[in-house]
């Protein structure tokens, strides 16, 4: 039918067509449009190139800023630990060798002490200590040669209102990388003690500019404030060539950003041809289309009145569409699971997955798909760009993709990054994938999902009656799979408890329109879900199913409508966890009680530093217990984590223990010492006790700020 309203549009042109004045008005077409689509294409790429370059200037902001946390956090425990033992100068010493240790991107650290502090006579005194190769050298530092006090970290400490100072990048004598100074100001009763400097490293900067390149000829540069480089991607200054000599004969879009607190700048530069090539190419490609169009509409003018062979063209036009639509439906049914044929219940009787696809007349590339491993339920929800038979082949390699990946890896974020290299690696059609791949350890509810430009889950807890209460969790801005094969994807976490429910769903919902042409949209979702909590807990999901419908009514649907539930059926367990009483299995350890925090709502940083706290107690039971067995018991009761360490070791309370004399090492100290002295300036709780001839240390931290990943609706 199309190509016949076509036919008799030519036909009303036709007296026009057959006038002297074709050619001028055919070139004056040509011009008018080649012109719109120039504009048009300049200002898209120009968007598009600019728009890669912020993102990738957001995500170094945040990487370089996440670094800078480290080297506070290295501060902040030197101005502590001085402050609680002030009077024993060889214990500050020794302490700046556990400072270097335990922070890699600390070059050095050194404590520079008023004149005097110490000893009237003794005019400098700094303990400080560096890394040498694969060592630590500690020593006493200043003299006239090294008069620490006309430095400039030191006086800017000094200087400071904050009492805080982070130095240009340089190149020290002792160190091959560049570095930066961090140091701090340490005052008591209104004066001055000493200054602390922390040197770090810049060499983990030369990896993070490689990694945000947004193109393979661009450039990353990191400038200091007078406009030196300190680090760069590439070297793209001749040694007898100036910058402003390079940007003249090179034309390129550059951009920039200022990295706080150290007053350093971000730079990136893209060449120009990355515009112009794109849009020559598409210039080249409309003008061929709109001559070849021309030369058609002029065929079809002189034949379309004799030739009714058009109509039959039409019919058979229709036709082949009818059959790749039937293709592609058979393809879309084939690959996907029949969950009505599973009944709802599809892994157990401790979960139960629900899922349903009401298809458009033109088969779109929605897709589900779930996969029971052990104690895990692995999920994928998503939507294909496009329609028909291409959709349908790109969404039955997707769910080939995530079978193939979900029985070797276990992290959502790992399958997707592997799901979208391959896609990417092989997409001239540049067809794209929104989806949230998600892992539920059932026995805990601890939920990892990752999404790739996917809707929001919504996730229910209590049902309508006693007033259910109802969360959209929100998503890290990863792009969609297809697009970037190199592309980092960032998971996030969530704890599903007993008979809540998590509702996951594809556009075609939301944006459902009925014969107003009005959209269904979020809110009117929500109630829909509301009102069939008891359905869906019953694997009802025609009863939903209906309700989406019912908006539309004789509408026809303009996409896939695709839902899936999860429901955890069985009460929530502890997480635990059995190794041998071994060093090497802190990795182990450490995943699970990560993997846990996360779901839990505890934020990065917390996580990170109880990891540390964590580490510290393994390491004490696995050097000195005479255990043959570890095990770790997490629990999450009224907003705190807990984790139970127990081992069959000889009996030992490491709380009632004292920590050693100060001229001993840190290396040396025994169970109870600094290290767990590190422990209660972590956790908020810390008790022991000897239960069946075993251990039992009880860690616990508060979770604050609660689940900061979600929003209440």
């Amino acid at each position: 039918m199309r190509t016949c309203v076509y036919a008799k549009f030519f036909v009303t042109l036709r007296p026009i067509m057959k006038t002297k004045h074709l050619p001028v008005v055919s070139a004056l077409f040509l011009v008018i449009a080649m012109t719109i689509q120039f504009v048009v294409s300049y200002q898209w790429e120009k968007k598009r190139v600019l728009e890669h370059i912020d993102y990738e200037m957001e995500l170094a902001q945040k990487d370089f800023i996440f670094e800078i946390y480290d080297i506070q956090d290295a501060g902040e425990e030197m101005v502590d630990y001085i402050n609680r033992r002030l009077d024993e100068p060889e214990a500050i010493l020794r302490h700046t060798k556990t400072i270097v240790r335990r922070f890699p991107d600390v070059m050095s650290c050194y404590v520079s002490f008023r004149p005097g502090y110490y000893n009237d006579s003794d005019y400098w005194y700094c303990p400080a200590s560096w890394r040498m190769g694969d060592s630590i050298v500690t020593t006493l530092y200043g003299d006239k040669e090294h008069d620490y006090f006309q430095r400039k970290w030191y006086k800017g400490a000094i200087q400071s209102e904050k009492g805080l100072y982070w130095s240009q990048a340089y190149r020290d004598e002792d160190f091959k990388d560049p570095i930066c100074t961090h140091s701090i100001r340490v005052e008591k009763d209104g004066g001055l003690v000493c200054v602390i400097g922390l040197d770090f490293s810049l060499l983990w900067v030369n990896k993070m500019l490689n990694d945000i390149k947004p193109f393979d000829d661009a450039y990353c540069k990191l400038m200091s404030s007078d406009g030196s480089m300190v680090l760069a991607t590439d070297e793209i200054l001749m040694p007898h060539q100036t910058r402003r000599e390079v940007f003249k004969k090179n034309d390129w879009i550059i951009s920039s950003v200022m990295l706080s607190p150290v007053d350093m700048r971000l730079e990136i530069g893209v060449p120009k041809h990355h515009l112009w090539d794109s849009i020559w190419e598409k210039s080249l490609i409309t003008l061929g289309v709109l001559l070849i169009g021309i030369l058609v509409a002029g065929l079809l003018i002189r034949q379309i009145r004799r030739d009714q062979a058009a109509y039959a063209r039409v019919e058979t036009e229709n036709k082949l569409m009818e059959r790749e639509m039937h293709i592609a439906s058979r393809i879309q049914r084939g690959i996907l699971r029949d969950a009505q044929k599973d009944k709802g219940r599809v892994t157990g009787d401790d979960v139960d997955v629900l899922a349903a696809l009401v298809p458009m007349k033109e088969v779109g590339g929605d897709l589900y798909d779930y996969f029971r491993k052990g104690e895990d339920l692995f999920f994928i929800i998503g939507d294909v760009s496009g329609k028909g038979v291409p959709a349908a082949m790109f969404m039955s390699a997707t769910v080939n993709l995530f079978r193939s990946a979900v029985r070797r890896l276990q992290s959502p974020e790992a399958i997707m990054e592997e799901i979208n290299s391959v896609l990417s690696d092989n997409n001239p059609s540049m067809m794209f994938v929104t989806a949230i791949i998600g892992r539920l350890h059932v026995p805990t509810g601890e939920l990892l999902y990752c999404n790739a430009g996917h809707l929001s889950p919504i996730k229910v807890q209590g049902d309508k009656e006693q007033g259910a209460k109802v969360e959209i969790l929100t998503l890290e801005p990863n792009i969609p799979m297809g697009y970037e094969g190199k592309f980092r994807f960032v998971e996030q976490g969530t704890i599903l408890g007993k008979e809540d429910i998590l509702v996951l769903y594809t556009d075609g919902i939301t944006e459902a329109r009925n014969e107003k042409r009005e959209m269904l949209g979020m809110k009117r979702w929500i109630e829909i879900v509301k009102n069939n909590i008891k359905s869906l807990r019953e694997g009802n999901m025609e009863a939903i199913s209906e309700a989406g419908l019912q908006f539309v009514g004789k509408a026809d649907p303009t996409d896939d409508m695709t839902l899936m539930t999860i429901m955890k059926t069985n009460d929530i367990q502890p997480l635990t966890m059995h190794v041998e009483n071994q060093i090497a299995q802190w990795p182990k350890l450490k995943a699970a009680f990560h993997n846990y925090a996360l779901c839990a709502g505890m934020e990065k940083r917390t996580i990170k530093k109880m990891e540390v706290a964590l580490e510290e107690a393994v390491v004490n039971i696995v050097n000195y217990s005479q255990a043959t067995e570890i095990e770790l018991k997490i629990k999450n009761e009224e907003l705190k984590i807990i984790l139970i360490l127990s081992d069959n070791g000889v009996a030992f309370d490491p709380t009632a223990q004292t920590p050693k004399e100060p001229a001993q090492g840190v290396a040396d100290r025994q169970i109870g010492g600094l290290g767990i002295s590190l422990i209660r300036q972590i956790a908020d709780e810390m008790r022991y006790r000897r239960v069946e001839d075993k251990n039992e240390l009880t860690i616990i931290k508060h979770l604050i700020y609660g689940n900061q990943d979600s929003k209440k609706e």
